[in-house]
């Protein structure tokens, strides 16, 4: 390989990581906002099923950031 071919190679790679980056931080703002609406909605409900049910889902989307962040690394 060329000098030239190794730049556009590393270019074209650079712009795929940094676009991928930028989906899995959009990612990671959703889970966090979704946990975050979970957990307030569930202190303001009433059936401890629900609760239950919505604190879970929490949980899930915590425990996703944590695995893209630490898991996947």
């Amino acid at each position: 390989m060329t000098t030239q071919t190794q730049t556009e190679t590393q270019s074209k790679t650079t712009e795929r990581s940094s676009s991928a980056d930028t989906v899995v931080g959009f990612a990671v703002i959703g889970l966090l906002v979704a946990g975050t609406i979970g957990v307030l909605k569930a202190l303001s409900m009433e059936s401890g099923f629900d609760v239950l049910l919505c604190l879970l889902g929490s949980v899930a989307a915590f425990g996703a950031v944590y695995y893209i962040y630490y898991g996947t690394r």
